[in-house]
């Protein structure tokens, strides 16, 4: 009963922060873990962070597919000082959200911060929502500096 008070808190924490993605996620689970069999959050458990992932890659990838992007302009983008800072920046949040996986799944309860956290920003300092696990891996960071 008390996962489910957790699901409530973060689904309003999602609809009063404009995160959609957090509010509806929390209703589903909600739903799910109430009317529907154990079976569905076991296959939940095993299989939504790599559908996930792999879904973010195709939709980063759509513009190859679509072929609005080919290899010479990919090397030429790459090559240019927004470039590879994006290449930096984009490796460095990667490590970020693998460590941010690390931190979610040894520590669930950090998530409810991530959302309140999250609410607070959009709120207060006119932010947008960023990733939870490049949100959690500062945390994961933030936690090993301050050896928590």
């Amino acid at each position: 009963m008390e996962g489910k008070l957790v699901l409530l808190v973060l689904m309003a924490a999602g609809v009063l922060g404009g995160n959609d993605l957090v509010a509806t996620a929390a209703a589903a689970l909600l739903i799910f873990s109430t009317l529907g069999p154990p079976a569905v959050l076991d296959f939940l458990e095993e299989y939504t962070l790599s559908l996930g992932v792999l879904l973010l890659l195709i939709s980063l990838l759509l513009p190859f597919a679509r072929g609005q992007i080919g290899l010479s302009q990919a090397g030429v983008r790459l090559a240019s000082v927004p470039g590879i800072v994006a290449l930096a920046v984009g490796a460095g949040s990667a490590w970020l959200a693998a460590q941010g996986i690390n931190l979610l799944q040894d520590r669930p309860e950090t998530m409810l911060g991530m959302v309140i956290g999250s609410v607070f920003g959009v709120l207060l300092l006119d932010g947008i929502p960023a990733g939870p696990l490049v949100a959690s891996g500062l945390a994961a960071v933030l936690l090993r500096l301050l050896r928590q």
